[in-house]
């Protein structure tokens, strides 16, 4: 899980995790201040302990903040944090009043003993939650740029004074498209669950063999992954892997602002499984 809390003030923001570089260019482009809190490599361990030092976001400048901003999963992994997490997430914003804003959108891909649970299902939590999320991870429609945001009407209908003048961007024949198919199978998305699950066991397996160590994340969109033991380097591995195999990982470094993912990767599975079939073979034949 990402948190960030917002205020109106001149340093509005401390985020907690690292997350991925959009986040930083949307709190510059807010003329915010960041503050890191660093986490451990197998992520959720540490996720809970960390998330539920969100009290911290009172005290940026001594103010307290405004809305809070919460990506579940998040990156890099994907990764749910569990109900633990997200009901630490929730005290704190009924303690402090705060407005949620949660970005879902791996919702779909969370598999194994910590399901997905959306913020806005806990008690308390849906008179103060926007839940937005996209199809474009769940549909395999990254180019569509179509998405959703859904809570209480009095919050959304600032978001409905916006949308009048971004609604029309999405070619109208893909908005069409996408409402016929949306509702019309209520076994999609278990079906596309299992089909990943499956991917990231197959996949999982065959990383295993060949000396990285999985962190069981959860998640079946990503695999979060410490590299094979005698490599520390993520970006020089990562390097070879493209250069020997045509394959490629990215960096754990990506996801930090310090060294201690640096012998990590995120290894992507969002692909046919003839392609992850064909990726298993060039690593098997480069790290064996």
């Amino acid at each position: 899980m990402r948190v960030a809390g917002l205020d109106h003030g001149d340093e509005p923001v401390e985020l907690v995790d690292r997350g991925v570089d959009v986040d930083l260019l949307l709190l510059q482009g807010l003329h915010a201040r960041a503050a890191f809190l660093k986490r451990h490599a197998a992520l959720r361990e540490a996720a809970v302990a960390e998330i539920v030092e969100i009290d911290h976001l009172a005290n940026v400048g001594e103010r307290e903040a405004d809305p809070l901003a919460a990506q579940d999963p998040g990156e890099p992994g994907a990764v749910p944090p569990g109900i633990d997490a997200g009901e630490a997430v929730a005290d704190v914003a009924k303690e402090l009043d705060l407005l949620v804003i949660s970005d879902e959108v791996y919702e779909h891909y969370v598999t194994g003993e910590n399901p997905h649970v959306p913020i806005a299902s806990l008690p308390g939590m849906w008179e103060r939650t926007i839940t937005v999320n996209s199809f474009s991870k769940s549909w395999n429609i990254s180019g569509w740029r179509l998405g959703y945001a859904y809570g209480k009407g009095e919050l959304l209908a600032p978001l409905n004074n916006a949308a009048n003048v971004i609604y029309v961007c999405p070619a109208t024949p893909l908005q069409a498209a996408l409402s016929r198919v949306l509702m019309a199978d209520d076994t999609y998305y278990t079906r596309l669950r299992d089909k990943f699950d499956a991917k990231r066991r197959t996949f999982s397996e065959g990383l295993t063999a060949l000396g990285f160590d999985i962190y069981d994340s959860g998640s079946s969109f990503y695999i979060w992954a410490r590299i094979p033991g005698s490599h520390n380097d993520a970006i020089a591995f990562n390097e070879m892997l493209m250069r020997d195999a045509g394959v490629g990982m990215t960096p754990g470094s990506a996801f930090a602002d310090g060294d201690f993912w640096d012998a990590h990767a995120r290894i992507c599975i969002a692909r046919e499984d003839t392609i992850l079939d064909g990726a298993m073979e060039k690593l098997q034949r480069v790290l064996r």
